[in-house]
């Protein structure tokens, strides 16, 4: 009499297991190529706010001088000395009706600077501009191989 196998053989058993390890190897490895990915852009993210954060606190306290210094009239002189302690340059322009213009830039990152542009008149003063711009150079790449509707 014969008998039938009944069940799952050895074989199926080790090709399922196979299977399901490798799976979880492939997973494993995806997990970690994303977790590094997101460790980066998070290191990158925390250093341009770090940046940021440095330089939006120098333009402040330059301004706090600048201001300091017009209501006390001694801006003229102050500028230097302003320059000097935080070590960035500074533009100045005086109109005929007595308003002074005033614009400096202090780096964020590379890439990245915090511009600054004042407008100071009769003790007053007022914030024209306070903006985080690209610093590098624009370069226009249109290389991009698009199909012209010509078959060749």
């Amino acid at each position: 009499m014969r008998q039938k196998m009944r069940g799952i053989g050895t074989g199926t058993i080790s090709l399922v297991l196979i299977f399901s390890v490798l799976c979880l190897t492939i997973f494993a490895m995806l997990t970690l190529s994303t977790a590094n990915a997101e460790k980066a852009l998070v290191t990158r993210a925390a250093s341009f706010v770090e940046g940021y954060y440095k330089a939006d606190t120098q333009a402040t306290r330059m301004t706090a001088h600048i201001v300091d210094s017009h209501r006390n009239e001694t801006l003229l002189d102050s500028l230097a000395d302003i320059q000097a302690t935080f070590n960035v340059e500074i533009e100045y322009e005086q109109t005929r009706g007595g308003v002074i213009y005033i614009a400096f830039s202090n780096r964020v990152s590379d890439f990245h600077n915090l511009s600054v542009r004042l407008r100071l008149a009769e003790g007053e003063f007022s914030i024209l501009k306070w903006r985080v711009f690209y610093s590098q150079p624009w370069e226009f790449d249109d290389t991009l191989p698009v199909w012209d509707g010509i078959f060749y």
